[in-house]
């Protein structure tokens, strides 16, 4: 619900006729008192307000009596209306009611000579809201509850500006780091800067990368270098586990280990290594040495997985190599508005921001929200499908495959690593059957790039995408084809032909993109025809376009 556009006459015309039950939603909330004073008296309101700002915000209107006490179905008489209160002292009657008091906002809206009290609701991301009494409330559906205190928890998780790492732990610095860590830590850091000892201090280094604060080691600190056993008594029992299992079942790493951040980044990488077989190929008289898995991708989307796990938990993070897939899973849910269909291009969401912040400072994570795109680009220069993430069972997983490959892709990607991951995935798309329809590009890519469409223009006008591939214009719509230059280089047998109408359905699919509908006259002239007769009949042809009805319809994308 978009508050300030609400629709307040139709729901009241709608009232007249229909039960006010089938228009209660999880935004949507109706009551009715009888006078000014009985509404300044209700515990309930305050409740229906904190469940509201604490869920998706809302609207609570005052003056409609429950369906549930109708009689026969005189559905007009839920209309009752509601006197008239000093809006301002009312506001802060209701203000006075909760913790923190709110900016809620009040007005009255006229429907058949009456008046309803409508209290707009905020939702509260940034702290939860409560009632003075005690109760933080949820809405769930059309109904309002309190909150147990697992739900509780998960609210507080989910608030802007929450960071579980940032905390401050009180205990002894010295006592709870692990010297080996730090000491590596440490001559790593300043090694990388060309700092030397005398420019900065262990405890100094702990500050820089925020680790500690004023010499107060928060959780994040500990979790990076800490010891094991202090990780588990002041944060909780974190494991780790890598599994190298071949196709024959043949178990041949099963390591679980508690360690802190930086060991466990160490061993990790370690049996990473171990498994990671190096291979060779020759193409067309060139020598290539490659690794079967890429490093960076499991990098990113390893530490993608420490940085962002729910630590507010125990839990595993697991990495589990088949032979043809590694599959990556980590304990919590997809965080800030991210999920499955967006996370390649939502702005950057960290869970656990003072861990995140110190990892990008000690320079083991780079700048945010190039991870994902770096881990999908590790995958697409193999010729391999993009990773999947999904959300199972309370975990976030990440697969790659680690198998197959096509091989002319990984040559044209160590001739042209600048390459990005829409010129890859059109070149893995054209790969082997020689043209994929634009239309059906744009769907593999909607998960990819919010803009599809423009980024397949930006690929297709530069080099070196132009060279292996081209628009094809048919009546079916717009097509990318293999140019006839590479069509053995991709293995393709057969491919799309290029009429003399190619340009001609080009220009006007780009047209449409642009302006999503256009007159025959309009048509005419960007396609270049003489006569409106012969567009006319070039657009009946063309499958992909419709006309309405009526004689000044324009043309559309079907």
């Amino acid at each position: 619900m978009i508050i300030e556009d609400f629709d307040y006459e139709n729901l009241f015309k709608n009232l007249k006729i229909h039960p006010s039950e089938k228009f209660e939603s999880e935004t949507l909330e109706f009551k009715n008192f009888s006078d000014e004073k009985s509404l300044h008296n209700s515990k309930e309101l305050a409740e229906e307000i904190s469940a509201l700002a604490n869920t998706n915000g809302g609207i609570i209107i005052i003056g409609i009596i429950d369906s549930s006490n109708v009689i026969n179905n005189n559905w007009i008489s839920q209309l009752h209306g509601f006197c008239d209160v000093d809006l301002d002292t009312t506001k802060e009657r209701i203000k006075g009611k909760l913790k923190p008091n709110i900016d809620i906002k009040l007005n009255y809206k006229k429907f058949d000579d009456k008046k309803y009290l409508c209290i707009k609701v905020p939702y509260r991301n940034d702290i939860l809201v409560s009632t003075t009494s005690g109760k933080t409330c949820i809405r769930e559906g059309k109904s309002s509850r309190p909150a147990n205190p697992e739900e509780i928890e998960n609210l507080v998780k989910a608030l802007q500006f929450y960071d579980w790492s940032n905390t401050d732990i009180n205990i002894n610095t010295t006592e709870a780091l692990d010297s080996e860590a730090l000491h590596d830590a440490y001559h790593d850091y300043i090694g990388r800067r060309n700092i030397s000892e005398s420019e900065i201090s262990k405890s100094k280094f702990l500050e820089s990368i925020g680790a500690t604060k004023n010499g107060i080691l928060n959780k994040g600190g500990l979790l990076f270098l800490g010891k094991s056993d202090y990780i588990k008594k002041y944060l909780g029992n974190f494991e780790y586990r890598f599994t190298w299992k071949k196709k024959n079942g043949e178990l041949l790493i099963n390591d679980v280990w508690s360690e802190s951040l930086w060991k466990c980044i160490k061993i990790a990488k370690g049996h990473f290594f171990k498994s990671n077989n190096e291979m060779s190929l020759n193409f067309k008289g060139e020598e290539y040495t490659f690794h079967q898995l890429d490093e960076v991708a499991f990098h990113e989307a390893f530490l993608n997985a420490l940085v962002h796990r729910d630590y507010a938990h125990d839990g595993m993070v697991s990495i589990n190599f088949t032979g043809n897939q590694l599959k990556i899973t980590s304990p919590g849910n997809f965080y800030g508005g991210i999920n499955t269909e967006n996370i390649v291009y939502h702005e950057p969401r960290h869970r656990n921001k003072a861990l995140a912040h110190m990892l990008m400072l000690f320079q083991l994570v780079d700048r945010a929200g190039v991870g994902v795109t770096r881990i999908g680009l590790s995958s697409l220069k193999y010729g391999r499908s993009f990773p999947e993430f999904l959300e199972n069972n309370d975990n976030i997983e990440v697969k790659m495959e680690a198998e197959y490959m096509k091989t002319e892709i990984f040559v044209i990607t160590q001739k042209y690593p600048e390459l990005g991951i829409v010129d890859l995935f059109i070149l893995n798309s054209i790969y082997g059957i020689g043209h994929i329809h634009v239309a059906e590009l744009e769907k593999r890519l909607k998960n990819i790039t919010e803009k599809p469409w423009a980024d397949i223009e930006v690929a297709m006008s530069e080099i070196p995408l132009k060279y292996y591939v081209e628009y094809v214009g048919t009546n079916k719509g717009l097509y990318i084809s293999v140019t006839d230059s590479f069509k053995e280089f991709f293995l393709v047998k057969k491919s799309l032909k290029k009429t003399t109408a190619s340009d001609k359905h080009l220009k006007l699919y780009k047209f449409l993109k642009e302006f999503q509908s256009g007159s025959n006259e309009e048509i005419t002239s960007i396609i270049g025809h003489k006569h409106a007769s012969q567009t006319s009949v070039f657009l009946k042809n063309s499958e992909y376009v419709k006309k309405g009805k009526t004689a000044n319809s324009k043309w559309t994308f079907k």
